[in-house]
């Protein structure tokens, strides 16, 4: 009925406010406004091809480097520091954002929480912030159930409600007049990613049949859905010159010690290589891996001159950073 949905959208709000506070104290807002405009200005577009959304969106980076981008429900869409400085367009950042939507928009997570958390999780819609700030057991619910809550959203939602995700990622993308081909072209980047470290990104493991499986299918649905022939955008350039600057590496937000690299970029010339571009840019050689998978690249690859990479350059102390 209406007004049982009414009831259950209003406790969807409530949840995602309630874990909002929890998420923007455990991960750490990221602090450039004009990187968390951009981000949000890029989520904004995505919703308008949406008929009439039920709930108002909110876009966040957070400030940590595992490769992750989640929602929770209500609305509340996260993606971190570490996942931007692997995309390297702004129609992959699409893709990314539009898939979280997708979740949101088909209710997984909600769905997804009160199965798993059942009374808790109403229990949880009603404690708020008054329990965050307050003390003892309601703080400890508190805690607990935001860390539950967190953790569903990251882990991934099944085979089939990724696979409806992807394909709504890539159809917000395309009414927003992305190459949808660039979400598909991420995974794979991201499934190579995994085989050198670790990715969180929704139960993205390179070796899984369903991954393997989940790679294929949107390479094939973005092909058809970018073939509808309508003029597409991938944004490489100007997604590059939005992120210039982003912090890269491991800080300490407990102790106030800011990450060690910022992200700019170099355009190559002839002759470059990986190791050599390192060897200019930091000082140190083996840094040429590095460069090389956060551009999706291999460091034997050739490179052609001209072309524009991000790569990690030592910070200078920055007293104004909000750390």
């Amino acid at each position: 009925t209406h007004a049982s949905s009414a009831v259950n959208l209003s406790a969807e709000i409530k949840v995602g406010q309630n874990a909002d506070k929890y998420i923007r104290w455990q991960f750490g807002v990221y602090p450039d406004k004009k990187i968390q405009d951009y981000v949000n200005r890029v989520g904004q577009k995505l919703l308008e091809s949406i008929d009439d959304p039920e709930f108002e969106f909110h876009f966040l980076v957070l400030d940590d480097t595992m490769l992750n981008a989640f929602a929770v429900p209500g609305g509340y869409v996260y993606i971190t520091r570490g996942m931007l400085a692997y995309l390297d367009s702004e129609a992959a950042l699409a893709g990314i954002l539009g898939h979280e939507i997708g979740h949101v928009v088909g209710h997984h997570s909600y769905k997804k929480m009160k199965k798993s958390l059942g009374d808790t999780l109403l229990i949880f819609a009603g404690l708020g912030a008054a329990a965050a700030a307050g003390g003892g057991d309601a703080t400890a619910a508190w805690v607990a159930a935001t860390t539950s809550i967190t953790q569903l959203s990251s882990a991934g939602y099944g085979r089939e409600l990724e696979l409806q995700a992807d394909e709504f990622g890539m159809i917000y993308s395309y009414d927003a007049g992305y190459d949808p081909r660039a979400q598909s072209e991420f995974f794979n980047t991201l499934s190579f990613k995994q085989r050198v470290s670790g990715v969180d990104y929704h139960g993205f493991y390179a070796t899984h049949p369903d991954t393997k499986e989940r790679i294929i299918k949107t390479r094939e649905k973005a092909d058809i859905i970018a073939s509808r022939g309508k003029p597409l955008v991938i944004k490489k350039r100007e997604f590059l010159e939005k992120i210039k600057g982003l912090t890269y590496g491991k800080g300490n937000r407990r102790t106030g010690q800011p990450p060690p690299y910022v992200l700019e970029l170099y355009e190559t010339k002839k002759g470059d290589t990986f190791r050599s571009i390192a060897k200019i840019v930091t000082g140190d050689e083996s840094m040429g891996f590095e460069i090389a998978v956060i551009n999706a690249k291999r460091v034997a690859d050739k490179l052609e001159p001209g072309t524009l990479l991000k790569v990690p350059v030592k910070r200078k102390a920055a007293p104004a950073d909000n750390y």
